[in-house]
């Protein structure tokens, strides 16, 4: 759930302590590479430049020079020098220090990663382009988009993924072996797969990496009478661009629900992550009435702000079920927890995942960024969404992968029954 804000003096005063610190390590590490002095006046040349920024509070009272003696008996004693890099040293004691949080969302990115992100939230990026997933051990390919590299070079629904580079894919997770897939634009990926409709035979695809958009709604083909829209991620460049993809699917189900075309709405937040939370309060406003509260915002100070929808609703009769599992996160959630309080819809699926915290990115002027949670997020009972707390469905339908390996969605298919 966190939204990009622009640079604002007040905001920054507020985080003045957490700016410091960061620029605090940097001037230490830089320091410790390019001076060639002894220990002790190092030292006094640390001391003498960090005290133009060192943090206010109970940081100022720390002997920092524990930072630099502990990089300097890396760089002495460390068996193998090649890995002793500078970089990823340096950023790996900021990211250190924010995990020591114990708050994973509250995170650190270097100038890499926040590119990476950047790309994620709208749905742009370098690599094959196709929906993965994990299934019973195995990633397996739930479809290439249309007009893809993965599309175009052969490669299916259902396809098993074995080795990427030769590199064999077992014993790694979703995430590990979609890194592996993605790279630079023009650049040559070798795609390793079994199939099962050709009894398990085996295929290897050199495919060239092209530029991708993943989408973040997609209207699903009708089925029984039944429109199925699958939400992927609550982001877009803009809010505004997420907010027009909607209105364009909204309006159409509208169309289709008022003529007698479709009877029933499927809304599918399977494995999605969540994004901006006014998106979560957008959707909320086509289906729920008028001033609904769809969530509480809490402060570090214990103050609470509302959020309710501002619209007249487009489908406020139209029966929906949404679909969720544990991958679905943050405004996902927050969207199933309004529509199952005011039981608006039925839930349906697994447990989510129970993100209910907000973050802001504040940029570091490398190019990295730092998320830091700011408020947690209150359902409209004003209990608080946690991994304890998590959205449980109206009714549970586990995924069967035996059945989702043969390309049989089991959750979906419930989904649909249920508006018959």
């Amino acid at each position: 759930m966190e939204k990009e804000i622009q640079q604002k003096r007040s905001f920054f005063d507020k985080q003045i302590t957490i700016a410091n610190a960061v620029v605090f390590f940097g001037v230490v590490l830089l320091l410790g590479v390019g001076i060639g002095a002894s220990s002790d006046s190092l030292k006094t040349v640390i001391y003498e430049n960090v005290a133009k920024v060192a943090p206010s509070g109970d940081l100022s009272k720390k002997d920092y020079s524990l930072y630099w003696d502990v990089y300097k008996q890396l760089q002495n004693n460390y068996v193998d020098p090649s890995k002793l890099k500078t970089d990823e040293l340096f950023y790996g004691s900021i990211k250190g220090m924010v995990d020591a949080l114990g708050d994973s969302p509250t995170l650190f990115l270097d100038p890499k990663e926040t590119k990476d992100y950047q790309n994620s939230q709208s749905g742009s990026y370098s690599g094959i382009g196709a929906e993965l997933d994990f299934v019973e051990k195995a990633v397996i390919v739930v479809a290439p988009f249309e007009g893809s590299p993965a599309a175009k070079a052969g490669i299916e629904a259902r396809d098993v993924i074995t080795h990427v580079d030769e590199k064999s894919t077992a014993n790694k997770t979703l995430s590990e072996v979609v890194t592996e897939i993605r790279g630079e634009a023009e650049t040559k990926v070798k795609i390793t797969i079994l199939r099962p409709r050709e009894n398990y035979k085996k295929y290897i695809f050199d495919i060239v990496r092209g530029n991708v958009y993943a989408p973040s709604i997609e209207a699903k083909a009708t089925q029984d009478g039944v429109a199925i829209v699958k939400i992927s991620r609550f982001t877009e460049a803009t809010m505004t661009q997420w907010v027009s993809k909607w209105n364009g699917v909204a309006e159409d189900v509208a169309r289709q629900y008022a003529s007698g075309t479709i009877k029933g709405l499927v809304i599918d937040l399977r494995n999605d992550p969540g994004g901006y939370f006014d998106a979560a309060v957008v959707l909320a406003g086509d289906f729920l009435p008028k001033g609904s509260v769809v969530a509480y915002q809490r402060d570090r100070t214990g103050a609470d702000q509302t959020f309710s929808t501002v619209s007249t609703p487009r489908l406020e009769k139209i029966p929906v079920t949404v679909l969720i599992n544990g991958s679905s996160a943050s405004a996902s959630e927050i969207f199933a927890g309004a529509m199952k309080f005011y039981k608006r819809a039925t839930i349906m699926g697994e447990d989510s995942y129970g993100k209910g915290t907000a973050q802001v990115i504040l940029p570091i002027s490398d190019g990295s960024t730092l998320h830091v949670t700011v408020s947690k997020w209150l359902l409209p009972d004003k209990s608080w969404l946690n991994p304890e707390n998590t959205i449980k469905p109206d009714k549970e339908v586990v995924m069967d992968y035996t059945l989702r390996a043969k390309g049989i969605d089991n959750q979906m298919d419930e989904a649909v029954k249920g508006m018959k």
